[in-house]
């Protein structure tokens, strides 16, 4: 798992909802994020919830949900973190 990987993971953990979501931009391109995403989803972390129109007018955001597994996975990657962090200091 890269490092952009399991720092989406956390960031859908860190949401009450669970949810991550990426924007496409006004020229129909989609963030890099999203195929990081996408892998997470292959992998059993994350649920594709799919596109969803955004609150503006031009706003199409795609949409993930953090599975139990990615939840697991993130609350273990902050742990090691953390540990790491203690160790350092």
């Amino acid at each position: 798992m890269t490092r952009e990987e399991r720092t989406l993971l956390r960031k859908a953990a860190a949401n009450p909802d669970g949810r991550i979501a990426v924007k496409r931009s006004r020229s129909g391109e989609w963030h890099a994020d999203r195929d990081r995403l996408y892998a997470l989803t292959s992998c059993g972390h994350l649920l594709s919830l799919g596109e969803r129109m955004g609150p503006h007018i031009g706003g199409t955001f795609a949409v993930w949900q953090i599975t139990p597994s990615g939840r697991a996975l993130a609350d273990a990657i902050g742990e090691a973190g953390q540990e790491a962090r203690r160790r350092s200091h």
